[in-house]
């Protein structure tokens, strides 16, 4: 048995271990499909009361967006624990009841269903250049604005890569996503660019007194669309910006062998505002890719103890150099 095989055999053990043990520490651990509800309630309605203390005016911008964010962060964990079936899995009401309830809340996103079917695909074919759920948020792309731009706009990604995906990629189907993300994420989108361009008209009419798109703006009703985004807007375009340059770099691409080489863990301090965001993702989803049946809490408790077994067996903790290589596992060879 070679080093690499040997190294993930330990590696899967000790994650197992880790679980037994938490499972047999806190048995309230049992109930998997009590906890990811009451997580999902608690998220909901965390987005719901922000929103609402923010609109009366007890909460301020600045404490309503992050709060708003790091809730939204917990249901896309959620939607990633569903896509794994890890949740009523026997229910088809209270599973689809949940895949959608984690849609509405997070609306820049594609249907649920869809993304499972990009998901498990992903974990088949990680770090290959048919990876299309990576591919879309930028893995691959070497640095500069076209990379930049792939991870913080879903919209812009499309536009900038679908020539190249629909050469490499034979899943990708562009008809596919713009179906898939009827109707939430076309509302998102809406209302997202109509608040940035309204609101930057309106800043430059009143520095250069440019009276005529007064009723423009009035009938545009600007009070309202930046209510909109501070509950709603705003807290999910930082959770997903988070999340995809998390995801984004820590994946590598091309040049993987095995599951050792598919992930590495990135936590480096100037991270911590983006983990926050996305629920310490960088730090623990190199453990999701060696066993995928774990719910996302469970990941979490047991990373102290899996994680040095995973820097002891080849797995890379924060290696930067990936941000010069384009993803690249080895040196790019010129």
């Amino acid at each position: 048995m070679n080093d690499k095989k040997l190294g993930t055999r330990k590696i899967l053990k000790s994650i197992r271990r880790a679980d037994k043990t938490l499972r047999k520490k806190f048995p309230i651990l049992k109930h998997q499909n009590e906890i990811g509800f009451t997580l999902f309630f608690i998220s909901i309605l965390g987005m719901i009361t922000s929103g609402l203390l923010y609109g009366t005016g007890i909460l301020p911008f600045w404490v309503c967006i992050p709060l708003t964010a790091f809730f939204a962060s917990i249901l896309h964990e959620i939607e990633h624990d569903l896509i794994h079936s890890l949740y009523f899995p026997k229910n088809q009401l209270m599973y689809n009841l949940m895949m959608f309830g984690v849609w509405v809340f997070r609306g820049n996103t594609i249907s649920p269903w869809y993304r499972k079917e990009l998901h498990l695909y992903h974990h088949k074919y990680s770090g290959q250049t048919v990876d299309l759920e990576e591919r879309l948020i930028g893995n691959g792309i070497k640095y500069g604005w076209k990379r930049i731009l792939v991870m913080i706009d879903g919209t812009l990604s499309l536009i900038i890569q679908e020539r190249n995906l629909k050469k490499e990629v034979p899943i990708f189907d562009k008809w596919k996503l713009v179906r898939s993300s009827v109707p939430f994420l076309f509302i998102f989108y809406f209302l997202w660019y109509n608040f940035l361009g309204l609101n930057l008209l309106l800043f430059f009419s009143e520095i250069f007194e440019l009276t005529f798109f007064s009723k423009i703006l009035e009938i545009a009703n600007i009070p309202t669309l930046n209510l909109i985004a501070v509950v709603y807007l705003i807290p999910n375009y930082i959770r997903q910006v988070s999340i995809q340059i998390v995801s984004s770099n820590m994946h590598y691409y091309e040049d993987v062998d095995g599951l050792v080489e598919q992930t590495q863990v990135l936590n480096p301090w100037f991270l911590i505002p983006f983990q926050f965001f996305c629920f310490n993702f960088g730090a623990t989803h190199g453990i999701h890719h060696f066993i995928v049946n774990q719910p996302f809490y469970l990941r979490q408790l047991s990373s102290k103890l899996v994680l040095p077994v995973m820097k002891k067996n080849g797995v890379r903790f924060n290696d930067l150099g990936t941000f010069t290589r384009a993803n690249r596992y080895k040196p790019i060879v010129n």
